[in-house]
């Protein structure tokens, strides 16, 4: 006994039931004396018979193998045992009626379960090895959210980073997402986008309404004219391989019939391989169909974000919570989970979150302490054509805020820089000689 780090590492679940007490003495003392017992300090403390004849039993025996090893003996048997007893769970219960995609979420949410009850860490990197400087193929992974160019020029995000934006209902969180996304596709990488309030043709049309400038009232409605259309069938043909050739025909052709480019599109062309926005819609999304997602599709699409609008309506697993998607340890959950995601999956994730009328966040201030960056929407009448960015959380930079210009037809946001009421009527009041300084 006395290998401490091991210890750290071990979970009274590892053990068999009947070690479950004897564990426990073991742990108290390390806590109140921060040493471990010896055998004659857990003979004299214990008062259980039956744990104490558990003391001289271990004591008997010698064991000629590296705590470490055995700790991982442990680990992997009750790993195997929590997979059997859980699929035996699953086949008794629901194998029998489930659907294709309820069983492959069901397999999934056992997965997820079982990497809460076991550790699971990674080996950290050597300290004698460790470079200071990034390498660049990492800072090459780096992004801009593309809302703001002298914004970005300062601050860009890892692909390891969860970055969380705040407002009220209404406020412009969801054309936030499609902003991000849109501005990831165009600079040639992918993004994937989980919906659940809209679904994914709502986001198509948002995000191909960012990128032409036509207004979305008018792509939603399908009432355009010649040029808006001819717009609408450059940004679908710039989504697939050879999509250009396509683009090409619809545009010698007299009828210009874009439902048949887009079926000649559709069905004669693939996506690009490695620029695609990828958009899934699911009312009842949950951790486990955002990682089967992300298991199928990140690294096959080299996925640069992660968009899940929005963090509060995500539930943990399908099985309901008591306070439902409002309840606030759910939300910490979740909010922990999406890190986790970014870590995992080398991949920034993007999530909005619902904030009260101070700009707090609703319900549960605490999904914000697993972010990196957190910033709270402040949005002004729409003929002032500007949205804020107020900086309310960054981990690795200056906490700096933002404004962006905002085209409420075309829902697009930036990249330049916008002058809010605010600004424009401090201004108003200051001398000419101020203004220069200015």
């Amino acid at each position: 006994m006395g290998d401490f780090e091991t210890w750290s590492y071990l979970r009274k679940e590892y053990l068999p039931g009947e070690y479950h007490l004897l564990f426990e003495a073991i742990d108290k003392h390390c806590e109140m004396h921060h040493q471990f017992p010896s055998f004659d300090d857990l003979k004299l403390s214990i008062r259980h018979p039956a744990t104490k004849d558990k003391v001289y039993a271990v004591e008997s025996i010698e064991v000629d193998i590296e705590p470490a090893i055995l700790l991982e003996y442990l680990k992997n048997e009750y790993t195997q045992k929590e997979i059997l007893n859980s699929l035996d769970r699953y086949i008794d219960n629901s194998v029998l009626f489930a659907s294709a995609e309820e069983s492959v979420q069901e397999l999934h949410q056992i997965v997820l379960d079982i990497e809460e009850k076991v550790d699971l860490e990674t080996p950290q990197e050597s300290m004698q090895r460790i470079h200071l400087i990034e390498p660049q193929e990492e800072l090459s992974k780096h992004i801009g959210l593309g809302l703001n160019t002298l914004y970005d020029q300062d601050i860009t995000f890892g692909p390891r980073d969860l970055i969380l934006v705040g407002g009220r209902r209404g406020s412009g969180k969801s054309i936030t997402c499609a902003n991000v996304a849109n501005n990831i596709f165009q600079s040639g990488k992918s993004a994937i986008y989980f919906t659940i309030e809209m679904d994914s043709r709502a986001i198509l049309q948002r995000c191909c309404s960012i990128a032409t400038g036509v207004p979305f009232s008018r792509i939603r409605s399908g009432n355009l004219t010649n040029v808006e259309w001819e717009k609408v069938a450059w940004w679908q043909a710039s989504r697939f391989v050879n999509g250009q050739e396509r683009l090409l025909e619809y545009k010698k052709s007299e009828q210009r019939d874009y439902n048949a480019f887009h079926h000649k599109l559709t069905t004669q062309h693939e996506l690009l391989p490695t620029q695609q926005l990828d958009v899934i819609y699911d009312p009842g999304l949950t951790i486990a169909k955002i990682r089967a997602e992300l298991d199928k599709k990140v690294d096959r699409i080299g996925a640069s974000v992660i968009i899940v609008d929005y963090i509060k309506q995500v539930k943990r697993s399908h099985i309901p919570s008591r306070g439902g998607q409002y309840d606030w340890t759910e939300q910490i959950e979740v909010s922990k989970a999406l890190k986790s995601m970014a870590q995992e999956y080398e991949c920034a994730v993007f999530s909005p979150y619902q904030t009260d009328a101070t700009g707090e966040a609703r319900f549960a201030k605490g999904i914000l302490d697993a972010a990196d960056a957190a910033y709270a929407l402040e949005t002004w009448d729409q003929e002032d054509k500007c949205i804020t960015f107020n900086c309310v959380k960054m981990r690795s930079a200056t906490m700096k805020s933002f404004s962006s210009t905002m085209d409420w037809e075309s829902l697009k946001i930036g990249p330049e820089t916008a002058l809010t009421p605010k600004q424009r009527d401090e201004i108003s009041h200051k001398s000419d000689e101020e203004i220069h300084d200015l």
